[in-house]
């Protein structure tokens, strides 16, 4: 087999979620990610290891803390990020904001543990499963729709829903008011309704589908290392570097866009 076709089958096998991280071959259970009828073990097994490290960590931090933490201590970095979520939170929610933190640094921290496990060795990265995404996705749909029910009540959040009807009413005069807005008031009722619920989609999809595309783009540049590798020594830690960068991206886009579905939920014109 030439090199080109072991390169062509490298490929078909990380589109199956079947081969390569950085420091070696890692096979996956056939079937893990297409069957949603199957329980994926693999995927539960490591989602319950994400937990246990995440409670440790939180634990080992609140043993120790300190006024003052050392630069690139686990309580420093932790805070660092805190702290840049909450600035962004501050810009949309005001002082409210630190209400809704607890949720959207859960969320962050899930989904960038995940991401990171595809990068270890031996390690299987549950967020390469879609019912982990659509998980989340639902997890994010139920956080904002609390706070918002929470926060304007039953009968004000429903009247979300028919918006922007009342302006209409308001802004239409004569026999045109009474033609258009009783033939609008279920059309902008269902469109108001599928905005709501597609984020679950648009969630879970947009994470699945861009650790899919590190997962293969990661699988292509190794394959020329492999192959290639009187020009492409130094290639693997480049591509190592370019999948943490984008596990830390696509955990910011997950946990940033709960977070402004949070703050349109709560918000006063919503």
């Amino acid at each position: 087999m030439s090199n080109f076709s072991k390169l062509s089958h490298h490929i078909q096998q990380a589109i199956k979620f079947q081969n390569v991280y950085p420091f070696g071959y890692h096979a996956v259970a056939k079937g893990a990610v297409i069957n949603p009828y199957v329980v994926h073990w693999d995927t539960v097994v490591w989602t319950w290891i994400a937990m246990g490290l995440l409670i440790l960590a939180a634990l080992l931090i609140r043993r120790d803390l300190k006024i003052l933490p050392e630069s690139f201590s686990l309580q420093n970095i932790v805070e660092w990020i805190w702290d840049f979520h909450e600035g962004i939170a501050k810009e949309m929610l005001g002082e409210e904001a630190y209400q809704y933190m607890s949720v959207i640094m859960t969320i962050f921290f899930f989904v960038l543990l995940g991401n990171i496990f595809g990068l270890i060795p031996l390690f299987n990265p549950y967020t390469r499963d879609v019912n982990t995404t659509v998980g989340l996705a639902i997890y994010s749909f139920c956080a904002f729709t609390y706070y918002g029910l929470k926060k304007k009540g039953m009968v004000n959040w429903i009247k979300h829903f028919i918006h922007p009807i009342p302006a209409l009413a308001h802004s239409l005069e004569g026999p045109l008011k009474y033609v258009m807005i009783p033939l609008l008031f279920p059309f902008f009722i269902f469109l108001n309704i599928v905005e709501e619920t597609v984020r679950i989609i648009s969630l879970s999809m947009r994470l699945f589908g861009n650790i899919m595309g590190k997962h293969i783009v990661i699988a292509v540049l190794l394959g020329l290392a492999v192959y290639i590798t009187w020009i492409f020594d130094p290639l693997p830690v480049f591509v190592w570097l370019i999948g943490l960068i984008a596990s830390i991206v696509q955990a910011l886009i997950f946990s940033l866009l709960t977070l402004a579905y949070i703050a349109g939920a709560v918000a006063e014109l919503h």
